[in-house]
C-alpha cells in the first residue's frame, strides 16, 4: 500500500532537517532552534572552516545571551571579565603614566586612580550572588586589596580569556588624560599660555584655552544588539544626577571602534571616569565618597540594562524573569558577528551579505541607530571592492601603474579600525607585488625621547632682528608683556610701548571704482591700514631697525627655539635685556 504524506508533514521534516544539521552535516551543531534568515547563511557557506567558526559563533551568543535566564536558574553565573587598565610594563615602567606621557598633575600614573575605582566595583560585583568576575590572576589580587601590582596585556588576550571564561560583558575602570601638548609641564591642564613638549620632546610655548574634564563611557560601536549604547546611556544619566558633568564629546557617551577587543567581543564598555591632567578632577579622585558616586552609577545602570534588555532582574537574592528576550535583538547580535568575521577572513561578499540582511529585517525600526555603523561598513566594503575588481582587471592588462592607482583606492576606502586589518594587509601586498611598486617608506615615531629636545634652555643674547616670541597673557597690560618678553631699559621700554601700541598693518579692501576708460565700475583694492589688537595669546613679532612692529602674527603655539627667536622670560636671549655681570665677593 502507498503511504501518502502531506505537504504540511513534508515542510516541517524539511525545516527539521536543515535545524538538525543542514542536510546532516557534521559541521553545524547549534544548540538552539535558528531563524531562516542564521539557517540562510548558514548553509551558503560551503567552506568547512568557516561554517563551523560561525556555527561555534551563533552556540556562544545563544548560550550566553539567549539561555541568560536558564543558566542562572541553573545555578551558573553571569561572568564580567574585568580587563586590567594598562598595567606594568617589563621595563618597570606603567604603561598609563610615564611610558606614554600620561602621568597626572601629582605625577601619578592613571592606574593608581584606576585601582582605587576598580576595587570598589569589584565589591559591587563579588556582593551579587549571581555574578561572577573574571580577570587576570595578579589583577584579581589587586581587586582583593592583596597586591597593588598587575601587569598590561594585550587587547588580544583580553578576548581570549573573556571567550575562554565565557563573559557576557568586558568592562574596564580607566581615566582619561590629553596630549602634553596642552599641558603645563607635560602634566597640568590648565588655560594659559604655558610650556608644554610636542610629540618629539620639544619645548613649546602654547596658549591652551580649555581645560579638559567630565566622564564619559566609550561603548562597543559594533555591538548591534545595542546593549552597549543602552548602558552607557543609562549610565550617564545616572551620573549626571550624582552631579557628576559629562565631556563635551558626544556628552558623555561615545561609540567606538579603535580597540580589539571592540571588534573582537560583542558586548564591551570602557569607562573614562575623569580627567587625571585637571587638577580639580584628580583632587576629586582621591576622595573615597567621589568615587562611590562614579561606581554606584556604573553597578546600578548594568544590573538595570540586563533587566531591560534580557528580561532578568538579578538585583535581589533570587533571580527574577521580567519579560520576554528581543529575539530581534539577538538575531541582530548574531547577524552582526558574522559580518564581523567575514570582514576580519577577508571574505567581503559574505560580510556584505549579512549586513544587508541586517538591513533589510530591521528599516526604520528602534535597532536601526545600533547598526547604522555596519551601513558605513557595508558602504566602505562596496566602494574598496569597486576599486579593487577594477585594480585586478588593469593588473591582467600589464596596465601596473592604473593597477596600482586602484589597489591604492581600495586601500584607502576601508578607514584604519582593526576590523579592516586583514584586507587592508591584503591591498598593500597588492601594491607592493604590483610591477614598478616600490617599498613603502617607514613611518615615523610619533613619540620620541623626552631627551632628545629641539632647543636649548639657554642660549646668547640675540642680534636685534631676530623674530620675538610674544605672549600676552589674560589681563596682563601691554608695558608688563613687553617687559617680560624683553626686559628693556626704561628708555627702550617707553619706545617699545609706543611702537606696538601704534602697530598695524595693511590689507587690501575691495572697492567698487568707476573707470572712465572702460565706462563702468570695476573692482579694485584700496590699501587701508588695521590697527594690531594684542589680545590674549602668543605673537611672532619682528621690529624695524626703529624698533617700529614690522609684522605680527598670531599663532596658537611655537616651538622655543633660540637659534630661529627671542625672548627674556623663556629663552634668556632677548636682545634688549641688562647684561649682569658676576660681582666678586
Amino acid at each position: 500500500m502507498k503511504r501518502v504524506v502531506n505537504s504540511a508533514s513534508l515542510i516541517f521534516l524539511f525545516i527539521l532537517g536543515i535545524w538538525r544539521g543542514a542536510d546532516s552535516s557534521p559541521d553545524i551543531k547549534l544548540a538552539q532552534e535558528q531563524s531562516p534568515t542564521i539557517m540562510r547563511i548558514l548553509t551558503s557557506e560551503k567552506n568547512i572552516v568557516r561554517r563551523s567558526r560561525i556555527t561555534e559563533i551563533i552556540n556562544r551568543i545563544d548560550h550566553t545571551y539567549t539561555c541568560l535566564y536558564e543558566n542562572l536558574l541553573k545555578g551558573n553565573k553571569l561572568k564580567i571579565f574585568f580587563d586590567p587598565a594598562h598595567g606594568l610594563l617589563p621595563n618597570g615602567r606603567w604603561q598609563g603614566g610615564e611610558a606614554t606621557r600620561r602621568m597626572s598633575c601629582t605625577n601619578l600614573p592613571e592606574e593608581y586612580y584606576s585601582i582605587r575605582i576598580s576595587r570598589m566595583m569589584y565589591e559591587l560585583l563579588k556582593n551579587n550572588s549571581f555574578i561572577e568576575v573574571k580577570t587576570t590572576d595578579d589583577f584579581m589580587a589587586v581587586l582583593k586589596g592583596t597586591s597593588d601590582v598587575y601587569h598590561d596585556i594585550p587587547f588580544t588576550t583580553t578576548v581570549e580569556l573573556a571567550e575562554k571564561a565565557q563573559a557576557f560583558i568586558i568592562i574596564s575602570e580607566h581615566l582619561n588624560n590629553i596630549s602634553i601638548l596642552y599641558k603645563a609641564d607635560g602634566r597640568i591642564n590648565l588655560p594659559g599660555i604655558h610650556i608644554t613638549r610636542n610629540g618629539y620632546g620639544w619645548r613649546v610655548l602654547q596658549y591652551v584655552k580649555d581645560t579638559y574634564s567630565g566622564f564619559l563611557t566609550l561603548y562597543n560601536k559594533l555591538d548591534a544588539s545595542g546593549f552597549s549604547l543602552d548602558y552607557a546611556l543609562k549610565l550617564k544619566k545616572m551620573l549626571i544626577a550624582e552631579g557628576l558633568k559629562p565631556n563635551s564629546w558626544n556628552f558623555g557617551a561615545v561609540g567606538d571602534s579603535r580597540f580589539c577587543y571592540f571588534v573582537d567581543f560583542p558586548v564591551s564598555i570602557i569607562y573614562e571616569s575623569g580627567f587625571i591632567s585637571n587638577p580639580e578632577e584628580e583632587k576629586n579622585l582621591r576622595d573615597p565618597d567621589y568615587i562611590k558616586k562614579i561606581v554606584s552609577p556604573q553597578y546600578n545602570a548594568l544590573i538595570e540594562t540586563i533587566q531591560e534588555a534580557f528580561g532578568v532582574d538579578i538585583s535581589g537574592s533570587t533571580v527574577k524573569k521580567t519579560g520576554e528576550i528581543s529575539t530581534d535583538r539577538i538575531e541582530l547580535l548574531k547577524l552582526a558577528r558574522l559580518a564581523v568575521y567575514y570582514v576580519q577572513t577577508g571574505n567581503s561578499q559574505s560580510a556584505i551579505g549579512a549586513i544587508r540582511e541586517m538591513e533589510k529585517k530591521y528599516p526604520g525600526t528602534k535597532y536601526s541607530e545600533y547598526t547604522s555603523f555596519y551601513t558605513c561598513i557595508k558602504n566602505s566594503l562596496i566602494r574598496s571592492c569597486g576599486y579593487y575588481g577594477i585594480a585586478q582587471q588593469y593588473k591582467r592588462r600589464k596596465n601596473y601603474r592604473s593597477a596600482r592607482k586602484y589597489f591604492v583606492m581600495a586601500r584607502r576606502a576601508l578607514y584604519t579600525a582593526p576590523i579592516f586589518s586583514v584586507l587592508r594587509e591584503r591591498y598593500h601586498r597588492e601594491i607592493s607585488n604590483t610591477a614598478g611598486s616600490y617599498a613603502m617608506p617607514a613611518e615615523k615615531p610619533d613619540i620620541v625621547s623626552r631627551g632628545k629636545s629641539g632647543a636649548s634652555l639657554f642660549a646668547a643674547k640675540a642680534p636685534k632682528g631676530r623674530s620675538i616670541i610674544f605672549p600676552v597673557e589674560e589681563n596682563q597690560s601691554l608695558e608688563t608683556s613687553i617687559k617680560l618678553a624683553l626686559d628693556p631699559d626704561l628708555k627702550d621700554l617707553e619706545k617699545l610701548v609706543k611702537s606696538f601700541q601704534n602697530a598695524s598693518f595693511v590689507v587690501k579692501q575691495k572697492v567698487m571704482q568707476y573707470s572712465a576708460k572702460k565706462m563702468r565700475d570695476v573692482a579694485t583694492g584700496k590699501p587701508i591700514r588695521v590697527k594690531i589688537n594684542f589680545a590674549p595669546g602668543i605673537y611672532i613679532v619682528r621690529l624695524d631697525k626703529n624698533l617700529n612692529v614690522a609684522s605680527a602674527q598670531y599663532v596658537n603655539s611655537v616651538v622655543l627655539d633660540p637659534r630661529r627667536y627671542q625672548n627674556h622670560q623663556y629663552l634668556k636671549n632677548s636682545y634688549f635685556a641688562h647684561d649682569t655681570k658676576d660681582r666678586a665677593l
